[in-house]
Order: C-alpha cells, then sequence, then structure tokens
C-alpha cells in the first residue's frame, strides 16, 4: 500500500481552491490515508480532518443515555447544545444532527464546533447522535440509532426547553445519508414531522460508481475522498451488496410516494466531491415529486470543506449558510 507522503494529483491542482491546497501539503500531505491502514488506527489517532474552527459559547451542553423502545442494541448516547438567549415562546427548535465519517469513524465529538453554530446562529437545540460504527455494528445499526435518537427527541424535546412541533434533521456525508433515510422513515410510519432537512456533502447511493460524473471525473484525483476510499467505507457499512439497494441505505431508491412526503431541503456539494452527482440526483428526485429543494455547490474544494472551516473561507460560508437556512426555516426570516 502506498505510504506518506501523498502529493495532490497534477490534474486537481488547476481546479483546487488555494487555501485548500496549501493547507494540505502543510498538515494533510503527511497523514496516513484511513484506507491504506487498521479502523482503530484512524480512530485512536485524533482529529479526524484538521481545519475546524473553535467552538461557539452556548448556553449549556449536556449528555443524555437512550434506552431503545424498538430496535436492539445498547442504549444511544447523544449530546444536546442549547443556544445562548432567551428562548421564544412554544421552545426552542430542535435540530437532530448526524456526524459524519463514513458510518466507520467519527463520535459523539466529530463536529462539535458545527453544533455550536447550528445552536446559536440557527436558533436551536441540537442534538446530536452517537450511532454505532460498522464494521463492528454494519447496516442497519446507524439508521436504528439515528431512528430511536428521533423519538427520543419527539418524547422528550419538551422538558428540554424544545418545542418538537418545529424539528428539523441534518448531517454530512453518512450523517446526510442517515438524515435522508431518517426523513423517508417519518414519511413511512407517520411518526411526527421533521419540517426541513439539511443533507451536507451527502451519500445518497451506495450503488454509485463511474455512471455518476463526478465519480468518473473526480474518482481517482479528488482529494480527501476519492472513489476507492468510498468504497472501502461502503464495503464496511453494508457488507451484504444485496442491500444496498434499499432506501434505508441509499435513499435514492425511495419511491416517488414516500419522497414526495418528504421536508423541504437544503442540500450543498462540494464542488470536487466524488459524491455530487449523486447528491444532485437526489435533490432533483426531491424536487420532481414536488419538495422545495434548494442547492448550492462550493467550487473549487473537495469533501471535507466543512470540516475544515477555520481555515477555508468556503468552507466557513458554508457552516453560515446552514445557519442561515436553519433559521429561515424555523423562524421564517
Amino acid at each position: 500500500m502506498p505510504s506518506p507522503p501523498y502529493p495532490l494529483s497534477p490534474e486537481i491542482i488547476p481546479l483546487l481552491d488555494k487555501q485548500y491546497e496549501a493547507f494540505y501539503n502543510q498538515y494533510i500531505i503527511n497523514q496516513q490515508q484511513v484506507h491504506y491502514q487498521p479502523v482503530e488506527a484512524s480512530r485512536t489517532s485524533g482529529t479526524l480532518i484538521p481545519g475546524a474552527s473553535e467552538p461557539l459559547e452556548v448556553a449549556s451542553t449536556k449528555d443524555y443515555s437512550i434506552e431503545r423502545t424498538e430496535t436492539e442494541g445498547p442504549p444511544v448516547a447523544v449530546r444536546v447544545f442549547t443556544p445562548k438567549g432567551d428562548a421564544p415562546e412554544g421552545g426552542w427548535p430542535i435540530f437532530l444532527y448526524m456526524h459524519g465519517g463514513g458510518w466507520v469513524l467519527g463520535n459523539i465529538n466529530t463536529e462539535n464546533v458545527h453544533c455550536t453554530y447550528w445552536a446559536n446562529k440557527g436558533g436551536c437545540i441540537t442534538v446530536t447522535v452517537d450511532y454505532r460504527l460498522a464494521p463492528e455494528h454494519p447496516y442497519p445499526a446507524a439508521v436504528e440509532d439515528t431512528w430511536e435518537a428521533y423519538k427520543w427527541v419527539l418524547a422528550n424535546g419538551k422538558s428540554l426547553g424544545g418545542n418538537v412541533d418545529k424539528i428539523a434533521a441534518g448531517g454530512s456525508s453518512a450523517g446526510g445519508n442517515l438524515t435522508a433515510v431518517l426523513t423517508q422513515m417519518v414519511a413511512e410510519r407517520s411518526l411526527g414531522k421533521i419540517m426541513f432537512q439539511v443533507l451536507i456533502v451527502p451519500v445518497t447511493d451506495n450503488t454509485a460508481d463511474e455512471r455518476y460524473e463526478s465519480w468518473k471525473k473526480f474518482g481517482e484525483i479528488t482529494p480527501a475522498l476519492p472513489a476507492p476510499k468510498m468504497i472501502w467505507y461502503r464495503v464496511r457499512y453494508l457488507p451484504d451488496e444485496a442491500t444496498r439497494t434499499e432506501p434505508h441505505a441509499s435513499p435514492i431508491f425511495g419511491s416517488d410516494d414516500i419522497l414526495a412526503q418528504c421536508p423541504p431541503a437544503f442540500c450543498a456539494y462540494a464542488g470536487l466531491d466524488v459524491l455530487r452527482s449523486e447528491g444532485e440526483a437526489y435533490a432533483a428526485r426531491l424536487r420532481k415529486v414536488g419538495v422545495h429543494t434548494e442547492e448550492k455547490v462550493y467550487e473549487g474544494v473537495p469533501h471535507v470543506v466543512m470540516a475544515m472551516n477555520g481555515v477555508l473561507d468556503k468552507g466557513q460560508e458554508l457552516v453560515e449558510d446552514v445557519c442561515a437556512k436553519l433559521h429561515q426555516a424555523f423562524y421564517g426570516a
């Protein structure tokens, strides 16, 4: 297997944001690649992706352990971020958030920086989910944990100071996948309501290959998430190929009837991301069945743009955009 350093592809450099190029060459070029080492090594090597900003100061952060009501397994851990300021009449809106990491990496601490932004600037209690990880816990473990967290929010949101009539869901990468799946499950099971969804660089099709333009164009040359790395995650989360076309694994295979019941969406893509085209294809399906769907492409950056909001202007722009979209969904302005 190749060893560090991992220089940027000459083909991608002319397309690449100069801030990312400089940071990569200083801080990332010598980092061991996830798909070239054992899973445990990546989990214990410190920060998953360097370059995040400092967190904002929220009113409170509290961890909870959720007892399951529907599925088998240990309790599900969640972390609740309560924003600064006075709660609106009826309580704070609630944003259920799922972190990224290919369903293999990440934990309750991943993307906490961003959760403080969602809370303070989105004006919402933010609940992040410590879902179980593959390969120890393959599909559908993460889906089950997300569902249990949603049910817990419905049952306990009011006691947290929240308004359970104003729930949104969102996530990045694998978390974007879990978000899209959750919104379909809510439609299937008619339990409560999610009023808005945020899909940040989402995985929508776990059968994706070079039939998608971004896989064909960037699969072998993009940094951060080249196609071989995405497939490495996929086979650990979905070892049984037959499950990869299930809508709870690949939300793009959801039926028109279910998709039509999904909430309005904001979809954010990295311009050089292998996942861009499947995200756009999912947005097109939502729009086709009448779901109001907004999209934005952050050009010149790879998959990890949001995680690097402390060093990439495009990353901070994405974070601020999500905050604005949440605030608009919850408060109308």
